[in-house]
Order: structure tokens, then C-alpha cells, then sequence
């Protein structure tokens, strides 16, 4: 198998993707439930093709670029249930990059097609990684910021293209903000290992500011800058401890891959025999795995997929074996073990698949406006969203502040602006709403524990 791999024919290359075409394939045709936070990003797409705007309208953390992109799938009437099928497309982007850069600036020996082998291999140890994330999308743009930093790693003398630099940062931050940390890895990997000077770390962060620029003017000219910044500041780029009860389920996705990472970087330090382009992105890799670590306590959820950033670095590191073991038979044998793990761990999510993801609602009708007010999502998957609160964590928060004058204008803006037919009610928050908004009182009934329907 490695033999295989190692070549660099072309057959090899379709070998690997009509295995995972056909295997995609095969995994769509199970009609899996979708995951809570796969179901929460079709629907932002939903509601803005209906007109509404992001963060003023739907309370969400998404990136503004990601939210665009589920946008731009729900205009071409892209179903949920294809979302492997671009997910792989993202991958086989990914992994082509990070083969391209091992091969282009010498990072080790050749190894044929090996690297981008390791590198969709590893984004198959959860079912989480085979579906289109804010987070997945955004690795797209720290890859190619990986890569430009390699570039000018390999040269004498930094150019002008570290703009660039600042860019890919800056839009996969738009992806996925815990991104915004890795424009001090940027900084850190060009300033100790190439020979930048001052004005192209400047440069950098010129492109990184710009970026954040236009996108500021765009939420500006559609009047809804000020909530993009609220939400973020709430949230976002908030350090919070992730929820250990749920840790337990992302180990079986990481834990393979940090041995694995960890190992290969052992090998390489108890053998040093590596080129010089080598040495400065296995530094830079390190240094990406700090820098992930920091990340770590500002994702929105503990969940598989919002971990996926630390995967490129330990997948580089596993490399390090398949060149520093010198004997076949061992790479063989690692590479069959390799992917017996992955075996193992998508037998695991799949015993385990529907911890996070969408159940049966549980409301008796289809096909209407819904506004649920508490986390309860699935209930959207037979009905109509109606009104911004796709994030209930941080829509709750607004009804602990109904003593303050802004907080109901806010709410008369909601459910003035999209009325749904039903509101199911299960935080019990809307009785305290009718109090301060009375005219609710006339418009809704309660026709069972929890749920209220519109009069006629």
C-alpha cells in the first residue's frame, strides 16, 4: 500500500479519490439526521435569501464569510443532505495544497502521494469532518496562508507577496473568528524563521486590516455593523472553558491524531536529519499548535468539528515517520494501522451519531411558522423558521434584560417582523414578554403546555 502511494503516477491520485467519491456516495444514500449545528447553518442561509440580515435579525457567532457561503448554497437550492459531497470538495482542495507545498518547497523527501493520503485520512476519524463547517471552510485559508509563509521561508529575501499573507488570515478569521489568533502565528513564523524586515510584517498586517475593512463597510452600509460587533464581543472572542462532559466524545476523533503527530515529531528530534526548508515548517508547525491551543478556549461549542484546525499541523508531524523509519514493512504496517484507527473511530461516532445530532420534533403539525424559544431546533426540520433565534445561547440572554427599554424595542423588532403562526415555548420566557408587550396577549393563544398559536 505505501509502495502504492509513494508513487507519483497519476493512477494512484484516482485511485484514492473514486474510493472516496464511491464511499461518499454510499454515505449520503443513509440519510443520516444532520447535526444540530448543520441544521442551524441551513437555516441562516434560509432566512437570508428571505431578506433578513445577519446578527440584527438571526442572533448568530457564524463568520460573516461563512454565513455568506450557506447563503450562496440555499440560493442554488443546495439540500442538506449533499453536504458531504462538498465537504469532500473542501478536503481534496485542502489535502492537493498541502501536498503541493510538502512537494514544491522540498519539506522532505519525496513521498509521492503519501501526503495527501495522510491528510484526507485524518479528516475521516469523525462523521463531523464530513460535513461542511464554518471551521473546515476557514482551514481552507490557513492552508494557503501556510503555505505563502513556507514560500517566503524558502527564499533569501522576503517580497511584497506576505500581503497576502494578511489576507488569507483575515478571511479565515471572516470563516470561523478563533482564526483571528493565528495572525500572531503568521508574525511569529516569519519574523524567527525568514528574513522579514519591518515593513513587510506591516505589510501583513496592512492585508489583514483591509480585509476586516471592507467587510466592516459592508455590515456598515446595510446598518447592521454595530450588532456584528455585539455578538462577536459576547461570544466569539470570549475565552471560555470547553464542557468536559463532551470532551470525551471529541477524544476519539484527536487523540490518534495528537499521538500520531506527536510521535512522528520524536522520531525527527531523536533523528535530525532533515533539509533546511524542513526544519523552519516543522518550527512553524509547532508553532501553529501553540497557537491552537489558544484558539481552543474560544470556540463556540465543544463539538468535533469547531477542534479541526489542530488537524493540518499533526498530519505534517505523522509525515515524519514515513521518511525517518527506513525499513517497508514498518511504513506498511503504519499505514494499515493508521487506517484501522480511523476504522475504529468512525465505528464509534457512527454507534454514538445521534449524541448531537437533529432528533423527531415533537410538535403534531407541518409546514408553518414556527418561533421556538429555547434550544429545541429540530423542531424547524417540518416547519418555517420564524424570527432571528437560531442560537439559543445567545438569544437568552436578551430575555434576562427586559427591565432595560432597549432590550424591548429589540424584541417588538422580532416578532413584529416575522409573526409566526405558532411560538413554542419551552424556557418559558414568553409569558414575562407579554407583560412588557401586551399587544402579544391579543395575537397569541396558549392551545397546549408550552405552545401558542396566532388567532385568526
Amino acid at each position: 500500500m505505501f509502495q502504492f502511494l509513494k508513487s507519483n503516477a497519476s493512477i494512484s491520485l484516482l485511485f484514492i479519490l473514486i474510493i472516496w467519491v464511491i464511499s461518499t456516495l454510499v454515505f449520503v444514500q443513509w440519510n443520516i439526521p444532520p447535526y444540530v449545528w448543520e441544521l442551524k447553518n441551513f437555516l441562516i442561509g434560509q432566512k437570508l435569501n428571505e431578506g433578513f440580515r445577519m446578527y440584527q435579525d438571526i442572533r448568530d457567532n457564524t463568520g460573516p464569510l461563512s454565513v455568506g457561503i450557506f447563503q450562496l448554497l440555499d440560493t442554488f437550492h443546495f439540500p442538506i443532505t449533499w453536504n458531504p459531497y462538498l465537504a469532500m470538495g473542501i478536503v481534496i482542495f485542502q489535502a492537493y495544497i498541502f501536498q503541493q507545498t510538502c512537494k514544491q518547497f522540498d519539506l522532505m523527501p519525496d513521498l509521492g502521494n503519501v501526503p495527501f493520503f495522510i491528510y484526507a485520512l485524518f479528516f475521516h476519524f469523525s462523521l463531523d469532518f464530513l460535513i461542511p463547517s464554518a471551521a473546515l471552510m476557514g482551514l481552507t485559508f490557513l492552508l494557503l496562508a501556510w503555505r505563502e509563509i513556507i514560500k517566503q521561508q524558502s527564499t533569501l529575501q522576503v517580497d511584497d507577496g506576505v500581503f497576502l499573507l494578511g489576507i488569507y488570515i483575515a478571511a479565515a478569521a471572516l470563516c470561523y473568528p478563533s482564526y483571528f489568533y493565528f495572525l500572531f502565528w503568521g508574525f511569529l513564523s516569519l519574523a524567527f524563521y525568514s528574513g522579514v524586515q519591518i515593513r513587510q510584517l506591516l505589510l501583513v498586517l496592512v492585508g489583514f486590516l483591509l480585509t476586516l475593512l471592507i467587510t466592516g463597510l459592508i455590515y456598515g452600509y446595510h446598518g447592521n455593523l454595530p450588532y456584528l460587533i455585539q455578538l462577536f464581543k459576547q461570544s466569539a472572542l470570549v475565552f471560555k472553558k470547553p464542557n468536559i462532559d463532551q470532551l470525551s466524545h471529541v477524544a476519539w476523533a484527536y487523540v490518534p491524531a495528537f499521538s500520531l503527530g506527536i510521535y512522528g515529531l520524536w522520531t525527527l528530534i531523536s533523528n535530525p536529519k532533515i533539509r533546511s526548508n524542513g526544519q523552519k515548517a516543522q518550527q512553524t508547525n509547532l508553532i501553529w499548535i501553540f497557537t491552537s491551543f489558544i484558539a481552543l478556549f474560544t470556540i463556540p461549542a465543544t463539538e468535533s468539528n469547531n477542534f479541526i484546525f489542530f488537524m493540518p499541523a499533526f498530519a505534517y508531524f505523522t509525515l515524519n515517520l514515513f521518511f525517518v523509519l527506513k525499513k517497508y514493512w514498518i511504513k506498511e504496517l503504519l499505514l494499515l494501522t493508521i487506517m484501522g484507527i480511523t476504522w475504529i473511530s468512525l465505528q464509534h461516532d457512527w454507534n454514538a451519531y445521534d449524541t448531537n445530532r437533529v432528533t423527531n420534533g415533537k410538535l403534531p403539525f407541518k409546514n408553518e411558522k414556527l418561533m421556538v424559544l429555547g434550544p429545541e431546533i429540530a423542531e424547524y426540520q417540518q416547519n418555517s423558521m420564524a424570527g432571528p433565534f437560531v442560537n439559543w445561547e445567545l438569544a437568552e440572554p436578551l430575555f434576562a434584560d427586559l427591565n432595560q427599554y432597549g432590550t424591548i424595542v429589540v424584541l417588538d423588532h422580532y416578532f413584529s417582523l416575522d409573526p409566526p403562526t405558532y411560538i413554542y415555548d419551552t424556557s418559558g420566557k414568553f409569558k414575562s414578554v407579554r407583560a412588557y408587550l401586551p399587544y402579544l396577549n391579543n395575537q397569541y393563544t396558549e392551545i397546549a403546555p408550552q405552545l401558542y398559536k396566532r388567532k385568526n
